[in-house]
């Protein structure tokens, strides 16, 4: 048996081809019509040229966003604001593993007596046992890590390169090129 085709709506792509900044792939996906069916159809008729997709311009290091984003409650362009942001949620997390370890024989019995499907028994038991804590804490310890040296103004290599900078201002600087007794410019 073959399938009869369907009715394709021509008018409504050929307008949202004119109106529309959207890929030729995403009108083939949205009206279940094959790309190269849309191009030659566009052929055909003569159908103007698709409007210009807006480009967003490529950035560069010494020119930041000048947008703000605004992300999880704060402006996701101001690293004091996210280092803050980060700061309180590290805090959060260590009271929250403080309470689940410090009440951790109740957790259990409340899950062993109140939870009857055994899958999620056991993945709610696995989330409390030590190892899932465990895990909690060296990642908690990767976001302290990193929140300190977000702190610090220098790392190592910076301030061992600036006294080293210092030493050479005096008594080490270096030489300058060597100075000709004669000279042959003349």
């Amino acid at each position: 048996m073959t399938e009869k085709k369907k009715n394709i709506d021509w008018q409504q792509i050929r307008s949202d081809w004119e109106k529309s900044d959207k890929s030729i792939r995403w009108l083939a996906t949205w009206y279940q019509v094959s790309e190269s069916a849309i191009r030659k159809k566009a052929k055909q008729e003569g159908w103007p040229d698709r409007p210009k997709k807006a480009r967003n311009k490529v950035r560069t290091k010494d020119a930041p966003r000048a947008d703000r984003v605004e992300m999880a409650g704060i402006d996701a362009t101001d690293p004091e604001q996210i280092v803050g942001k980060g700061h309180n949620l590290i805090f959060r997390l260590l009271d929250e593993l403080d309470a689940s370890t410090t009440h951790h024989a109740e957790l259990a019995e409340m899950i062993e007596l109140h939870e009857k499907d055994p899958r999620r028994k056991a993945a709610m038991l696995k989330a409390i046992e030590l190892p899932g804590r465990a895990n909690v804490i060296k990642a908690l310890a990767t976001a302290f890590k990193t929140w300190n040296e977000s702190q610090q103004t220098q790392g190592k290599k910076a301030k061992r390169q600036e006294a080293a900078e210092e030493v050479a201002k005096g008594r080490f600087a270096p030489r300058g090129g060597p100075k000709l007794a004669v000279d042959n410019s003349k």
